[in-house]
C-alpha cells in the first residue's frame, strides 16, 4: 500500500472518529520534549529564506528511513491539490510558513491528494542531520505561529498525530 494511500486511510479514521464523538477531534498533542523546549525560541521565517537546505531538498531521516523524494513548493506556488493534477511533476505539499531556531525547525504545509489536508513536521538536529521529530495532521490550517506553539503546547484544536513515516 503507498503512503499517500495509508496517509488517506489515517485520515478517514480521523474524521470517522471526530463523526462519532459529535464534533471535531480535541486529542492533544504529544509533542516531543526537545520540540517543546525550543517552542519560545523558534522565529517564523520568510518563505524558504532561513528553512535550512538538507529539508527543503528531503535530505533528512524519518523513523532512520531517507525521505529521498519529499518536495515541498513555496507559499503560493503551484502544486498538486489532487491526485490527478495537471502536472505529476508539481510537489504533492504547499508550504504554509515555517520556523526555526538552530535545533527545532517546523515546517507547517498543505498535503495535496485524494485527501486534501495539513500537516505539521517538526525537525530536530542531530549529530547526524536533521531528522522527524513528530507528525500530526488536521483539516485546517494554523493561522500563524501563536497557533502552531498553543497546539504544540496542548491546546486541542482538532489536530491528531501520525506515524512520522505517514506522509512518505
Amino acid at each position: 500500500m503507498t503512503r499517500r494511500l495509508v496517509s488517506f486511510f489515517v485520515l478517514v479514521a480521523m474524521l470517522a472518529s471526530a463523526g462519532r464523538a459529535g464534533g471535531a477531534v480535541s486529542t492533544r498533542l504529544a509533542t516531543p520534549a526537545v520540540v517543546r523546549d525550543h517552542l519560545d525560541a523558534i522565529r517564523r521565517l520568510d518563505g524558504f529564506r532561513g528553512l535550512p537546505e538538507p529539508i527543503i531538498a528531503g535530505e533528512f531521516k524519518v523513523d532512520g528511513n531517507s525521505a529521498a523524494g519529499w518536495k515541498i513548493a513555496a507559499p503560493g506556488q503551484p502544486f498538486n491539490a489532487a491526485d490527478a493534477g495537471p502536472n505529476p511533476d508539481l510537489p504533492a505539499r504547499r508550504l504554509i510558513f515555517a520556523a526555526c531556531d538552530t535545533v527545532v525547525c517546523i515546517v507547517h504545509y498543505e498535503r495535496g491528494g485524494i485527501a486534501h489536508f495539513y500537516e505539521i513536521l517538526a525537525f530536530a538536529k542531530t549529530e547526524r542531520g536533521w531528522s522527524v521529530a513528530m507528525n500530526a495532521i488536521g483539516s485546517r490550517p494554523l493561522a500563524n505561529l501563536t497557533a502552531l506553539r498553543q497546539l504544540l503546547r496542548g491546546a486541542p484544536f482538532g489536530w491528531n498525530q501520525q506515524s512520522v513515516a505517514g506522509d512518505y
